[in-house]
């Protein structure tokens, strides 16, 4: 189970709402959790909303998501 995955089940949210609460696509969570390439500021942005549900600090690396590199 991807990182992601992981503590967005711990924050309680489904891949939609974790979408909307960080203002971006669906799409590019699913894509998160697959650990598939995405932009680093959407990256900030999941990392941002999961640490503010779960009342800690996370890290893109705690996440271990993967940024894309153009």
């Amino acid at each position: 189970m991807s990182k992601v995955r992981e503590y967005r089940l711990k924050a309680r949210l489904s891949q939609s709402q974790l979408a909307k609460k960080a203002g971006i696509d669906d799409r590019t969570v699913r894509r998160s959790e697959e650990d598939q390439p995405i932009q680093d500021v959407k990256a900030a942005a999941i990392t941002d909303t999961l640490s503010e549900a779960l009342q800690t600090t996370l890290t893109i690396d705690d996440l271990k998501i993967i940024i894309y590199a153009p």
